[in-house]
Order: structure tokens, then C-alpha cells, then sequence
């Protein structure tokens, strides 16, 4: 007898939210020009997301934002949640989910707030790429 996934087993039970089974995938573009600051630098990467959002992927390339800080991507009240302490010194792509993300890239429920980024130390910098989210709409 073969062993179902636990979306199979769930379904199995009644219908699920749509974005908990084949979704609808939605495409957020990332364009940022970081300017420099001495300080931690707020980064609003998009308007609050639709309820039981989830965020499946991130894929940001950036430019050396910083000579010795970080980057983080979170969202309102968790701003580290998704990517916590990227090294931002040299260009680099930072993913979700990626190696040593933390909850195996499990979808991140971003429902009702804002995705965000912190850049420490900014000298100046871009950062582009993408964010997947899942949704029931």
C-alpha cells in the first residue's frame, strides 16, 4: 500500500483552501536601488499580502550593499524570518529556500502583512529578483 503526503491525507478529509493545494502562484517583481546610510536600512519589498498568503521562493541578486553588514528578509513583525543575516560585502544571490534556511523551506504564511528587507550598514547598492507567493485567490 503506498504512503500519501500529507496535502493527499488532507484532501482525503474535504476540500482544501486553494492555497494550501494547487494555489494560484503570483509573481512579485523586486527592483530596489539602496541608498547608503550609516544605519540599518528599511526595505518595503511589497503592499500587504491577501489573507492565508504564503510565500513559497525568494531569488535576489544583489550588489555589494555593504562593506560589513547584512541583509534580512522578513515580513511586518518578523523582519528576519525569511532570510536572516545574508552576507551583503560582495554580490551574491540570496534564496528561499536555499542552503542552511531554516524550516527546510517550508512556505512562510505572510497573510495580512508586508514583505520587507533590512540592509545594515548600506554603502549603497540594487537589489532585483523575484518573490513566489501562493494564494487563494
Amino acid at each position: 500500500m503506498a504512503t500519501n503526503s500529507s496535502v493527499v491525507t488532507a484532501l482525503a478529509s474535504g476540500i482544501q483552501r486553494k492555497s494550501a493545494y494547487r494555489g494560484n502562484v503570483q509573481y512579485i517583481p523586486v527592483e530596489v536601488t539602496v541608498p547608503a546610510s550609516a544605519s540599518a536600512e528599511a526595505l518595503t519589498l511589497s503592499e500587504t499580502m491577501p489573507p492565508n498568503t504564503e510565500l513559497i521562493a525568494v531569488n535576489l541578486e544583489c550588489s555589494a550593499l555593504s562593506t560589513n553588514g547584512e541583509l534580512d528578509i522578513g515580513y511586518t513583525g518578523n523582519a528576519d524570518a525569511i532570510l536572516d543575516g545574508i552576507t551583503a560585502t560582495s554580490a551574491a544571490n540570496a534564496a528561499y529556500p536555499g542552503a542552511g534556511t531554516a524550516g527546510l523551506g517550508a512556505p512562510v504564511a505572510v497573510g495580512g502583512k508586508k514583505i520587507i528587507g533590512t540592509v545594515t550598514g548600506a554603502d549603497a547598492g540594487t537589489l532585483n529578483g523575484y518573490i513566489l507567493i501562493v494564494t487563494d485567490e
